[in-house]
Parts: C-alpha cells; structure tokens; sequence
C-alpha cells in the first residue's frame, strides 16, 4: 500500500511536470501582452473556476468558526501574496532571460526553503532530505554556470544577465509561498485556500494591470495568448496550486521544494522540444544530480541515519 505521503509527493511532482511545459507558452504569449494583464487573464480563469467548487462545497459543508476563518484568510492572503511577486519576477524576467534560465532560477528555492523552515516552522530535517538538498543544489548550480544556453527562437529583448537578477526575485517568493502552506494547509481546506490565495493573486495583478499598463484589447490577441491562458489558468493554477495546498498536508516544506527543484529540469525538456534551446553537457549532468536529489531525498539511502518527523507538527 502507497503511503499519502508518497501519493502527495508524486502528486507533486506531476505539477511539476505541468509548469515546467508553460514556460516556452507564457514567454511567447508575453511578448504580445503586458505582464500584469497576462496574470489577469490566467489568474481570472483559475478563479472563476475554484470559486464555484467553493460556493458548491460550502452548502455541503458546516460553517467555519472564526478562529478558522482567521486562519483561513492569513493563509490564503500571504500564499496570494507570496504567489503574486513570485510569478511576476518570474514573468517578467522571460521579457529577457531564455526559459531554461528561468527555470533555474526558480529551481533554486530548494536552497531558500530548508533554511526557512528551519527558522520559521522549527523543523528537524532527515539525513536524506538534507542530503537531497545539497544534490539538487549542486545539479542547480552546475545547470546555471554549465554555459549559455543556445535557442533558435529568444526572446526579442535578450538581456540574459538582467533576466536572470530579475528572475532570482522568485526565488525567495516561491520559498516563502511553500514554507506558508506547511504552516497552515493541514489546517484549512485545500479548496478555500487555493481559491483565496488564487483570488488574492487575480487582484493584484489587476491592480497592477490597470495602473502600469496599457489595456490590451483582448478580442485582437493571438491564438498563441489564448493557449498560453488556457494552458496556465486551468491546468498551471486552478489544478496544480490546488493539488499543491492537498498535497502539502500530507509533506514537509523541504520535501516539496526538493521535488520542485525538478522544475528547471522539466522546462529545459519542454524548452528543448519545443524552441531547440541547447544545453551543454555539465548542464545536462546538472538535471541528472537534480533528479537524484529529489529521489534521495524521498528514498533515502541505506545506512542514513533517519529521524523523525511530523509535518504536522510544524509551528511558527
């Protein structure tokens, strides 16, 4: 029989695989719309399918007292929030860095979210997971300086470097949007949260939206936007963000990052197939060391010494 950690932990890991295929889709589809308008349409698909599950549920379901409504509310604003500045550094550094590069950098909370949990949710990490962690943190290291990616198609604006310090905002977001949901997700619905933390992100984006950009009008955008917004909204926010706030009742913070850091992995793929980015082969050795970490760290390996460990039990 499977444990719900392993089904949760593979449960991440197909997510994974999901965003790791829109990173070449939003590249394209952002140099014909803004970013913040681009987060609109995703985040406003995503919403208007969650909210309904909730409405739905709720009628079925006993009302939340106020301490669970607090809570609710915390987790899902700081987790929106969170999510918010993440895919907007993410975003906006595809103006200019490839989607390999991206994908990373983004990898790269594997490093930020042990020392977070440690600090802030007071964990007692595994042998394998740290061991986990210094793998993938090395195959990361090796994708990010094994030489510059080569594409057919970059982006109109190519500024590698400047991407890539835009892009490393992200990092630190997407750590602090996990080390969230393992403080609070055993303790909420996965559904009401992610719709908050979903609905939390359409806002802000279209805030932003209309404050620092020009509105396009959407009946003039491409298929290749639509697709974009189809693909993320759907199946990259409502389903994945979802699956996440599920899964990360049954994991730890670490874990998740670790089976995360397979995301520059699944986007260097993607990116491969779909625009012929070329990656050298330390990078290559790279994704190799990364895929080992992440199986390390869920496997272990014989003779590491294990010591226990409840998710949830966390605490701030």
């Amino acid at each position: 029989m499977v444990s719900t950690t392993r089904r949760a932990n593979f449960a991440l890991f197909l997510v994974v695989v999901v965003w790791g295929a829109t990173f070449v889709s939003v590249q394209k589809a952002i140099e014909e719309i803004p970013v913040h308008s681009f987060h609109v349409l995703r985040f406003g698909i995503a919403s208007a399918i969650l909210l309904p599950m909730l409405l739905l549920r709720g009628r079925q379901k006993k009302k939340y007292s106020t301490e669970d409504k607090k809570i609710l509310w915390k987790a899902g604003l700081l987790t929106g929030i969170s999510l918010w500045l993440g895919y907007t550094f993410q975003t906006t550094g595809l103006l200019y860095t490839t989607p390999a590069h991206s994908g990373f950098l983004t990898g790269l909370s594997v490093i930020v979210v042990p020392l977070l949990a440690f600090l802030f949710l007071k964990n007692r990490l595994e042998s394998k997971v740290l061991l986990g962690v210094f793998l993938a943190a090395m195959g990361l290291a090796c994708m990010a300086f094994g030489g510059e990616a080569q594409s057919v198609d970059p982006p109109a604006q190519l500024d590698v470097a400047r991407g890539d310090m835009i892009t490393f905002g992200c990092t630190i977001a997407f750590a602090f949007q996990i080390i969230f949901k393992a403080r609070w997700a055993s303790r909420v619905s996965a559904l009401a949260m992610t719709t908050i933390e979903i609905g939390t992100v359409f806002l802000l984006s279209l805030i932003a939206a209309l404050t620092l950009e020009n509105i396009p009008d959407i009946s003039q955008l491409s298929s290749k936007v639509w697709s974009a917004v189809a693909l993320t909204g759907i199946l990259a926010t409502a389903l994945a963000f979802l699956v996440q706030s599920w899964a990360q009742k049954s994991t730890t913070a670490v874990s998740t990052a670790v089976i995360f850091a397979m995301e520059p992995v699944t986007a260097a793929a993607f990116s491969w197939w779909l625009i012929g980015e070329k990656l050298s082969l330390l990078a290559i050795a790279g994704g190799a060391l990364i895929i080992i970490g992440m199986l390390v760290a869920e496997l272990g390996i014989p003779g590491l010494t294990k010591s226990a460990h409840d998710p949830s039990k966390e605490q701030l």
